[in-house]
């Protein structure tokens, strides 16, 4: 097993409902640029990959709406299209049933579409949770996911006065999200060690963590600063009697960011996965952040924070929705109410503190392939 690990010094069912009406496509530029940095990745993915079948099967798990995902597909298929002219292609999108698919294939269809110019591709979407079989056993030859699979499967529920954000957490909470995440990352692998065929690749991309002894939570987590501000928000507006108290306690946003060790885990010691898959690349690095750097050109704090606060929002809303604002609404009306006074005071807090808040991303990038 060949493995090499790097440190920048610097899904889920939980996602269900994002990106209605092209928002989340529009304001999910960090999402973009983590797609970007694996495209030469992927490219030398498709080089090892057995050419002599009738058709070649690529996914992508937890593709969303799919704008960001149109750059690793062209990628794939024209390096398959130089290697193997006439290999038909099917190409799998796969997400909740929430998602925008109708966003999903006008994107495909679309200026940035793989369709308009690449021939004997069959595009195919696979709707549920990759948590669970979403593709014919021994089928998949190619898997790709983006900043996805760091989501948890389905909601959790602790008490947690003091943060809503995992690596926050303290004592029993913490213990228990930790197991959460590490039993949901197995299970995971195990999904995808049924779908992909012997000499198939993986590549997973998701938000990770570091060792950052100045932090009071002893991490550097993807984004922490932006789950401060949630929690600063949500605090707030508990205060104030605008949201119940007692589901912000047990309200914890359903992702976890996993580190080095923790990715590794499983696949070394769990004697199934072991057995399935060769960790060809495990690598955790910081990923740029095209928000800090609008505000660092231009210093324009407004447009800084509306932007930051829109990819907030088109990740996050629903969780917020379904988790915060629907247990502490009477009715739909309350529920929309809650979220717009939710954002809108997250974008304020941007502009008035733009420094306190702004996001980092870890990025761990695994390429697995199948035994």
């Amino acid at each position: 097993m060949t493995e090499k690990i790097l440190s920048s010094s610097q899904g889920s069912r939980a996602t269900e409902g994002m990106g209605g009406q092209g928002f989340y496509d529009h304001y999910s530029a960090i999402q973009r640029n983590a797609v970007f940095a694996q495209i030469e990745r992927l490219r030398r993915s498709v080089q090892e990959l057995d050419l002599n079948r009738p058709e070649l099967r690529v996914i992508d798990y937890g593709c969303g709406p799919g704008r960001n995902s149109m750059a690793a597909f062209h990628a794939v298929l024209e390096e398959i299209r130089t290697l193997s002219p006439d290999m038909p292609v099917v190409t799998v999108h796969n997400d909740q049933i929430g998602n925008d698919w109708n966003d999903l294939f006008s994107n495909i269809n679309g200026p940035e579409g793989y369709l308009r110019d690449i021939d004997q591709v069959r595009p195919e979407a696979s709707v549920g949770s990759f948590f669970d079989l979403v593709a014919s056993t021994g089928s998949i030859d190619l898997g790709m996911s983006f900043m996805a699979s760091h989501w948890l499967d389905g909601g959790i529920r602790l008490s947690s006065p003091n943060t809503l954000f995992y690596a926050d957490m303290i004592g029993p909470a913490r213990d228990a999200i930790r197991e959460k995440a590490k039993q949901d990352w197995s299970l995971f692998l195990r999904r995808r060690a049924e779908e992909v065929r012997s000499g198939g690749l993986l590549v997973i991309e998701a938000m990770s963590a570091i060792k950052n002894p100045d932090d009071p939570s002893g991490l550097a987590a993807g984004g922490h600063r932006l789950y401060r501000a949630f929690w600063h928000i949500a605090e707030n507006m508990a205060a104030e009697g605008l949201i119940d108290s007692k589901s912000l306690e047990m309200f914890v946003f359903p992702l976890y960011f996993r580190e080095v060790e923790e990715i590794r885990a499983p696949l070394e010691s769990e004697p199934d996965l072991k057995a399935a898959f060769e960790i060809v690349e495990l690598v955790n690095e910081l990923v740029l952040n095209p928000y800090a750097q609008l505000l660092q050109e231009n210093s324009d704090k407004t447009g800084y924070a509306k932007s930051y606060a829109a990819f907030a929002r088109g990740f996050s809303e629903s969780s917020f929705r379904k988790g915060l604002f629907e247990p502490s609404a009477s009715n739909i009306n309350d529920v929309d109410r809650l979220t717009e006074t939710f954002f809108a005071r997250l974008e304020q807090l941007f502009v008035a503190e733009p420094d306190r808040y702004i996001f980092d991303n870890h990025s761990m990038t695994l390429v697995l392939r199948r035994y």
